[in-house]
């Protein structure tokens, strides 16, 4: 089949969407192939399984790889792309090639199912991820070594295998297993994923032991894109009804200040990396677990206005003007933390939305810190609910944020804008 498939190979795409479980945005789409003969689909499952048993996964992955890249390019999506590829791939040029310029558009899946060298694998996804590139390990908790992998290559993001989240809910081993998962993500600072949420009890299972991120019928079937994939509505109020639920059940959930271990992992890894910009990918993502905000941003400032870097929790990653009012603006200029609480749309503080509104999504509670002195950006997070921002929350925030501008003091040139511009900017 495979042999013949190679022959004449054709293929169509299909997007599956993927959702942030705090504020039900979508924040990226998986990207699938479908194997065509003619007009049949192939069997996906047997077909990719055919083709790396047979030794053919490469070759496969050339041709889809030389397909995606053009029709990536068509996209008008600003989020993020997760791409399927075999682990023996990602060491061969044409393949490397392909992928090399859609290091700020495309996620790298590598499965977990197959046993893989982490030395030359390793060191490219490495080097991806020094060019800006994220990945995330696929089908976690289905066997092999994970956890030897998870501690050896350290992905952004880890997807639980679609057979763990299927039919959690009436499985306590399950939900102690992605519990246990969770804990593991709030320690090495990766985003966890659920794949294959398709009941409302899998979704609230998910969401209350610490899965970020959502992918399933539940939300989207797979789609071509001019079918406008999108999240079920019913599903974006189940999600947002959970979400706030746990905010108010809890103060702070998940552990923050006070859990060392947490933090001397942090710290040894950010210590560990020499990237400037990887260390702040490090710290956003374990600020993100530690509050369970709607998102996180770090921006830097450039000489147009605030250029988002680092984006968690929604896909908006739009330039904030100088010349717009704006929140995050004021406490660029200022030096200081703002914080923006709301009740029933009217400003508490000064009135200050615009494109902070845009870029974050119109939450309810936002607080925003600079970084460096003077400062070089910022670092924002965000709450649906109003009045979320307590004492305690606000300085683990400036403590997430010190530690970021510790990160970047001696290599964070790449990361600080016009230092002779700060003083420049009207208003």
């Amino acid at each position: 089949m495979i042999e013949q498939w190679l022959r004449e190979p054709s293929v169509r795409f299909v997007l599956q969407p993927i959702v942030s479980l705090s504020s039900a945005q979508l924040v990226g789409y998986e990207l699938l192939s479908r194997p065509m003969a003619g007009t049949v689909e192939l069997p996906v499952e047997s077909f990719f399984q055919t083709a790396s048993e047979q030794g053919s996964a490469v070759a496969v992955d050339r041709y889809l790889m030389a397909q995606i890249a053009p029709f990536l390019d068509g996209l008008s999506v600003n989020a993020p792309v997760f791409i399927n590829l075999h682990p023996d791939s990602l060491k061969d040029p044409a393949v490397q090639d392909c992928i090399a310029p859609l290091a700020g558009k495309a996620v790298i899946e590598v499965t977990e199912r197959m046993d893989w060298d982490f030395g030359e694998l390793g060191s490219f996804l490495r080097s991806w991820q020094q060019r800006g590139g994220s990945f995330a390990l696929d089908d976690f908790g289905s066997g092999y070594s994970g956890l030897e992998k998870l501690v050896s290559v350290r992905p952004d993001y880890v997807k639980l295998d679609a057979r763990l989240v299927r039919g959690a809910d009436e499985s306590r081993v399950k939900q102690n297993v992605i519990e246990a998962i969770g804990h593991l993500a709030s320690i090495l600072s990766f985003q966890l994923l659920g794949e294959g949420i398709e009941t409302e009890g899998e979704l609230e299972t998910c969401v209350s032991r610490g899965v970020t991120l959502g992918q399933g019928y539940y939300f989207c079937r797979p789609l071509p894109w001019d079918s406008e994939p999108r999240i079920d509505e019913t599903a974006k109020a189940r999600i947002l009804t959970h979400y706030q639920w746990m905010q108010q059940s809890e103060t702070i959930p998940r552990p923050t200040g006070g859990d060392w271990a947490h933090h001397a992992a942090l710290m040894a890894d950010v210590l560990e990396t020499p990237d400037s910009h990887e260390r702040v990918q490090l710290i956003a993502a374990a600020l993100y677990r530690a509050l369970s905000p709607h998102s996180v941003t770090v921006l830097a400032a450039t000489d147009e206005g605030l250029q988002p870097r680092v984006s968690l929790g929604h896909t908006h990653r739009s330039l904030m003007l100088w010349s717009t009012p704006s929140l995050a603006r004021t406490a660029y200029l200022g030096g200081q933390m703002e914080v923006r609480q709301t009740s029933g749309g009217q400003d508490d503080r000064n009135g200050l939305t615009g494109d902070l509104n845009r870029l974050l999504g119109s939450p309810e509670s936002v607080a925003i810190c600079p970084l460096g002195n003077p400062p070089w950006g910022l670092v924002g997070a965000d709450y649906l609910p109003a009045y979320a921002w307590s004492e305690q929350r606000l300085y683990v925030l400036q403590t997430y944020a010190r530690l970021m501008t510790l990160a970047t003091a001696e290599s964070g040139h790449d990361w600080k804008g016009p230092s002779a511009n700060r003083g420049g900017f009207s208003g």
